[in-house]
């Protein structure tokens, strides 16, 4: 089922509740994001890869489904892909839930999900996620939506995207984290003066390389320190500036980190759109220091990500 937020700017936000997708978001006149299969989608129960496609809690060790180089990717698109969301709409304002059971893609615990899409009158769009469980589970949810504010099929190599980082994830060869922050100092990953995707892929870094010539890495924000699940006193930003376009997205985000994914593996045409997925650090579970992803009876997941849209 469709639903359409507007505002008095004439901003267009247009959601599925098949897979909690955002269709697209009209802005200065252009539709800012890709359309499927690329899809703005809440990715869950786990965002990104899980090593092996295992982990343990509780002294129980799960293992999972793997799809990708024998690891776990997205949750098994379960949120993203397998599930029917059940949306109430209220003006400008979209409520979607969905109840995942336990046991469902090997995960324990059923986790009640419901992720809130407000559209504001100053053109930003938020989203809150909010979840409990039965059991102690892991969680780490995103949106996958993928930027490109020409507006058109035009690649993003004219966006420069900008965040206080002071640490990257490196990767190891099947793209899941070598589980070290890295320093971003004198590397193409410094982005806190702002760094033109362009450059990116034509850097010739390593990483940048194994990442199929762009960004698919975690960057942590500066005054981060705490990475558990539920820490969210602080409020980070990151930009993504379309400087041929004047266009501007402003991401807000309680959360520790962002994944920025520059669209390299796309099948139709390589970069061709970019992401900016606040969320948990990725793999967390398999990693000493990435802090706690472990959700509670009881307690409850609760973090939000913002995305302001403006021109200049």
């Amino acid at each position: 089922m469709e639903f359409i937020l507007t505002n008095k700017n004439g901003m267009k936000v247009t959601v599925d509740s098949k897979g909690c997708v955002i269709k697209e978001i009209v802005f200065d006149g252009d539709n800012v994001i890709c359309t499927p299969p690329y899809a703005a989608a809440v990715i869950g129960r786990i965002a990104g890869r899980i090593s092996g496609g295992k982990f343990t809690l509780g002294g129980v060790e799960y293992a999972l489904p793997q799809n990708e180089n024998n690891n776990q990717l997205h949750g098994n698109h379960e949120f993203d892909r397998q599930a029917d969301w059940q949306g109430t709409q209220l003006d400008n304002m979209l409520l979607l839930r969905y109840l995942s059971a336990d046991g469902a893609n090997g995960f324990p615990g059923e986790v009640d999900t419901v992720v809130t899409y407000t559209l504001s009158d100053d053109n930003t769009l938020t989203i809150n996620y909010n979840a409990t469980t039965t059991k102690s589970t892991i969680l780490n949810l995103t949106n996958h939506a993928y930027f490109n504010l020409n507006g058109d099929s035009t690649p993003i190599y004219n966006h420069r995207i900008i965040a206080d980082c002071e640490y990257f994830v490196p990767l190891k060869e099947d793209l899941t984290p070598l589980g070290k922050l890295q320093k971003v100092d004198d590397t193409i990953f410094d982005i806190r003066g702002g760094r033109l995707i362009k450059n990116v892929v034509e850097s010739g870094d390593s990483q940048v390389a194994l990442a199929k010539n762009g960004f698919d890495h975690a960057f942590v924000f500066a005054d981060c320190k705490d990475f558990d699940l539920y820490t969210n006193d602080k409020i980070h930003e990151a930009r993504l500036i379309c400087e041929d376009k004047k266009r501007i997205v402003t991401m807000n985000t309680d959360y520790p980190c962002f994944v920025c994914y520059s669209g390299n593996q796309m099948k139709e045409r390589p970069h061709l759109g970019i992401c900016l997925e606040a969320q948990l650090l990725p793999d967390a579970i398999n990693h000493d220091g990435f802090g706690s992803i472990v959700l509670e009876p009881g307690k409850a997941f609760s973090h939000f990500v913002s995305y302001k849209f403006s021109t200049y």
